[in-house]
């Protein structure tokens, strides 16, 4: 049979949500607080775990202050990472890969009797054998939350889940420095990805993340709205004092004084890979922007305020949002 090309499918910038009444008298009065596992985080919005993004400076910031994060897994000391982080009282959250590289790592930590609170499988299709016997040697040896990503349907939201992941990680080639979709062909638009998985994680109670695609920060009350749990973003945490990467000067044609900027690039990148080979991401510069403080602060309100548009009191309440595309 012939194929034809499906129905259209949307990005967070095709949609908007339609405000309803608001019954909170202060949008200070909106919880944006989550629940992961067994523990409790102020925001449901954490960095990506790229090396451009997040290193044991930022995950310790960012722990002291009630968020969630995920420290990266290319060159990371596991057992020091995680001694430290849990010696002083924060959670233990760490990436691990689905090769014998892996498995070496995480005898270490047995052998030094560390259990991480989190470990969150990073692979660019975990719809594969590979993310299936990984899945299963961390749930015979660990009781660690065992996040798993990343995937782009129901059916694999269903597969992944079955071989005993606790939440799941949504997306595709949606980052803004992934070129997955121009090197291979294959994508997914994020609004279109997060309603098709939550039609299995939201009957089957798994908490589902949402990454990538993120531009502006009403975006992550639309992934909520689509039925996310959590949302994790690169480039909107990059380029901070407390971000990974050093500041970089660059002068620009016509401008008499230098601009500071830092390096953001994609996990499979040459930049993080240390060859060209299977490259699938690239690097830009990202604008400095000083102190980390004011965008967390930031991104707090202005969730607070997408919750008092939708009439809710907290984050699980934008799952009630109307979503109307705008094409």
């Amino acid at each position: 049979m012939f194929k034809t090309v499906v129905a259209r499918e949307y990005n967070y910038q095709d949609v908007y949500l339609r405000p309803r009444h608001t019954v909170v008298n202060s949008r200070k009065e909106c919880d944006t607080s989550v629940t992961l596992g067994r523990h409790k985080f102020i925001m449901p919005v954490y960095p990506s775990n790229m090396k451009s993004v997040v290193n044991v400076d930022t995950c310790e910031f960012l722990a002291r202050r009630g968020w969630f994060y995920t420290m990266h897994r290319f060159n990371v000391e596991q057992v020091e990472f995680v001694s430290y982080m849990q010696e002083n009282g924060l959670v233990a959250s760490i990436s691990i890969g689905v090769n014998d590289d892996t498995i070496a790592q995480l005898k270490q930590l047995q052998v030094a009797g560390l259990t991480p609170e989190f470990m969150t499988l990073d692979i660019a299709n975990a719809w594969c054998p590979k993310a299936e016997r990984m899945i299963k040697y961390v749930k015979d040896h660990f009781e660690s939350f065992l996040i798993v990503g990343n995937i782009a349907g129901s059916d694999a939201a269903r597969d992944v889940h079955a071989w005993g992941a606790d939440a799941i990680k949504a997306g595709i080639a949606g980052g803004k420095v992934c070129i997955t979709k121009n090197k291979t062909g294959f994508h997914r638009p994020m609004v279109s990805t997060i309603l098709d998985c939550a039609s299995y994680t939201r009957e089957a109670g798994v908490p589902l993340i949402a990454d990538g695609g993120i531009v502006e920060h009403g975006d992550i009350a639309k992934a909520f709205a689509c039925g996310a749990n959590l949302v994790m973003a690169g480039s909107l945490f990059a380029g901070y004092d407390q971000s990974a990467g050093n500041i970089i000067e660059v002068t620009i044609d016509g401008q008499a004084s230098p601009r500071a900027f830092k390096e953001y690039y994609g996990s499979a990148s040459q930049y993080n890979k240390g060859e060209y080979k299977n490259v699938e991401g690239k690097k830009i510069l990202i604008d400095y922007r000083g102190n980390i403080e004011r965008l967390l602060n930031e991104l707090k309100e202005d969730l607070q305020s997408s919750i008092s548009y939708v009439g809710g009191t907290k984050v699980d309440d934008l799952i009630h949002a109307e979503i109307i595309s705008i094409s």
